[in-house]
């Protein structure tokens, strides 16, 4: 419980941060967004193992922006993927880049999430099942977090998904802005 309170507390100073605009150094550095999911792999590692999980990384792409920031969007995503995945199941890391875009995808094979859910999950504590919120552990601030993170680099967030079958969420940073 300890270490569960220190993670909120954590997760609502970095939100409220970014949402005062207070952690807005707007850092604008080319970042391997390949080499950042790599780390965030290792970091997961044992999360991972826990469940027999899979994680692919595929692709390469950068991005301008903070180091620090793109690796918390990534470890939100691969977290959740982990927290919401079936025993055995895959979560794939995809990035792709042209002359306009870089995207980043995070997929797995996890329970899903029904339609109705989706415009929600990016809202401060909000859970589609609250009785797994123990089980599952996190803050329900990641999202939120990724949210916000994506704003300060104009980046489009779009999250699909098919219950019993895993969910997607990708996120597009435009070149040009």
């Amino acid at each position: 419980e300890s270490l569960r309170l220190a993670s909120l507390i954590s997760d609502m100073l970095k939100l409220s941060k970014l949402e005062n605009g207070e952690d807005i150094d707007m850092i604008h550095a080319p970042v391997d967004v390949k080499a950042v999911a790599d780390e965030v792999a290792l970091e997961l590692a044992s999360e991972l193992k826990k469940k027999n999980i899979t994680l692919e990384v595929k692709g390469a792409g950068t991005v301008l922006a903070d180091n620090k920031k793109i690796f918390e969007v990534v470890e939100n995503l691969c977290s959740n993927a982990i927290h919401y995945n079936v025993e055995n199941g895959k979560i794939t890391v995809s990035i792709s880049e042209n002359e306009d875009e870089t995207k980043l995808s995070v997929a797995d094979t996890g329970i899903g999430i029904e339609k109705e859910n989706i415009p929600r999950l990016c809202e401060r504590f909000y859970r589609v099942d609250k009785s797994r919120s123990k089980k599952t552990g996190g803050t329900g601030l990641g999202l939120a977090i990724v949210k916000h993170i994506c704003a300060l680099y104009n980046a489009e967030l779009t999250i699909e998904s098919e219950i019993g079958v895993g969910t997607t969420v990708t996120i597009t940073f435009d070149k040009n802005n």
